[in-house]
């Protein structure tokens, strides 16, 4: 087909001749001699160069963000190599207690969300890259004035500065991905920040078993300093671009998005279609709260919410906190530094194999399949501890725990990623970058407090009554899920706010319209030249 058409195409049009996109047009060519036709589509050779182009920018684009996502990891797990070192009887640098020991290690958790709340408007109001930039510059302060701290108010504060900075990461980070990708390939980027803060966490606990927690301060400057050089060469996202007047610089990052200006067009005008609809319907004096109350935004809010919620009492940041109290609690002994290392590695190798499972499994499915498992082998383990308490601990107690635990792991690791993908996918264009950063900021503040009062609901329920727990809401995150999620995989992010536009809640009561996707279709060359003729 390809041939034919290359054929009767050259009775036309010489080799030497090139042709131009006019914008607006529907792929027309403009000749010297002021003949036109249109083309349904571009040649099959070039239409692959183009895609493969677009795809390795878009990867390389994510890649520059990911650079920051594992800077921002390293502070995450920069305390549990310092408080060892501090706490150390040959150390007497900075001496500190068990008190000053918690607040360094949670001042982190208290200060994202603060940088989340302001990561919002600064998203909105200068750009989703332009935020991104901002954010290594309170990294970078938090670093090194880590690495000269006297006192351990200075180190307290430093602490807090990259916890401020991790906080106005989270949500840019995930909607710049969530806008310049494409929705074949958003399904593998949208959850690669998880793995890069895997991979921070990992590299600072093999740093910190290595070096002295100054050197690795001096050393975590490296990766924010590589971000902001590589931020500053990609483009902002184009949905901003748009909503904001710069239809030109739009046109130019969605060419280098998607490899062809062709593509590129045809995108653009669709986009600046659906906002001219949108401010049609929309107020000019609505603010953030009435935006929020609409259709179209409530509903996401309350999946993204309710998710959240029953993620934590799950037991998903829990166990990664306390994965080592939890293992010695089976009777095991174990070096922490190993234990450290072995815990983040298995954490980064589930979150790749999780990214890699989201481009050939459904959203939904792995949310399910994600949250049964998880239950499941939460009370499987509580089973066995209540059955196995006030007996003498055993060498099988370990290898029953620890398997149980790790298979946790494998299963809960989808629900860990899963709140930063809802976020880039489900939220309306318009609020996106203000809700993202409120959304991180209340899961940062309820996560704070569930964590710092984790000892106490131990010491009450103990060890098998918290995995009973974590069962019960891993199989209640299920049913909502499964009641209230939409499919999102392979979908545009304006057909997903199109879902949401609709009356229903449940997703079974859905438009059975959203299965398909409105693709444009293409003429034969015959019937096209029969009516430019």
């Amino acid at each position: 087909m390809s041939v034919e058409r290359d054929e009767e195409y050259l009775k036309f049009v010489p080799h030497s001749m090139s042709y131009h996109v006019v914008p607006g047009a529907e792929f027309q060519c403009k000749l010297g001699n002021h003949n036109s036709r249109k083309l349904s589509t571009i040649d099959e050779q070039d239409d692959d160069v183009a895609n493969r182009r677009g795809m390795t920018h878009q990867i390389l684009a994510t890649c520059a963000v990911l650079l920051l996502s594992a800077g921002c990891g390293m502070p995450i797990g920069f305390s549990a190599i310092l408080l060892p070192q501090l706490t150390d009887t040959n150390s007497t640098e900075i001496p500190i207690d068990v008190e000053t020991g918690s607040w360094i290690a949670s001042v982190h958790s208290l200060a994202t969300p603060f940088g989340s709340l302001m990561s919002g408007p600064l998203a909105d109001y200068l750009g989703r890259r332009r935020t991104l930039i901002i954010s290594v510059i309170p990294l970078l302060l938090g670093w090194s004035t880590l690495a000269i701290a006297k006192s351990i108010k200075v180190v307290i504060f430093a602490r807090f500065l990259c916890g401020f900075a991790t906080g106005i990461l989270g949500g840019p980070g995930q909607v710049y991905i969530a806008e310049t990708a494409e929705p074949n390939l958003r399904s593998l980027l949208i959850g690669a920040p998880y793995v890069a803060y895997s991979c921070g966490i990992l590299l600072v606990y093999s740093l910190g078993s290595m070096m002295y927690w100054r050197s690795v301060a001096w050393c975590a400057n490296i990766l924010p300093l590589l971000a902001m050089v590589s931020i500053s060469c990609i483009p902002e996202t184009p949905a901003w671009l748009l909503r904001n007047g710069y239809e030109k610089r739009a046109m130019q990052a969605l060419t280098f998005l998607r490899g062809s200006e062709i593509s590129a067009q045809k995108e653009l005008n669709d986009m600046t279609q659906r906002l001219a609809k949108e401010r049609v319907t929309t107020r000019t004096n609505e603010n953030i709260f009435q935006l929020c109350c609409q259709r179209v935004a409530i509903k996401p809010l309350v999946i993204v919410i309710v998710f959240s919620l029953l993620q934590m009492f799950s037991g998903t940041f829990i166990v990664i906190f306390y994965a080592i109290d939890m293992i010695k609690d089976f009777g095991a002994e174990l070096n922490p530094k190993q234990a450290a290392i072995g815990t983040a590695a298995v954490r980064v190798v589930c979150c790749m194999v999780f990214c890699v499972i989201l481009i050939f499994v459904r959203r939904r499915r792995i949310m399910i399949v994600s949250g049964i498992g998880s239950g499941m082998f939460c009370l499987a383990l509580s089973v066995y501890q209540y059955a196995r308490h006030g007996q003498p601990k055993m060498s099988y107690d370990v290898m029953v725990g620890g398997g149980c635990l790790l298979g946790y792991i494998i299963f809960n690791t989808a629900l860990m990623v899963m709140p930063g993908i809802m976020i880039g996918e489900l939220f309306p264009a318009r609020i996106r970058g203000r809700t993202a950063g409120g959304v991180f900021a209340s899961m940062n503040v309820a996560l704070f407090i569930f964590a710092k009062f984790f000892p106490a609901l131990q010491a009450f329920l103990r060890m098998r009554g918290v995995f009973l727990v974590f069962g019960v809401s891993s199989f209640l995150l299920t049913a909502f899920m499964c009641m209230f999620q939409p499919e999102t995989k392979g979908r545009s992010l304006e057909h997903i706010e199109d879902y949401f536009n609709g009356n229903n809640w449940l997703w079974f009561r859905r438009d059975r319209g959203y299965k398909t996707v409105n693709l444009q279709t293409l003429q034969p060359l015959k019937a096209i030249r029969g009516t430019d003729a």
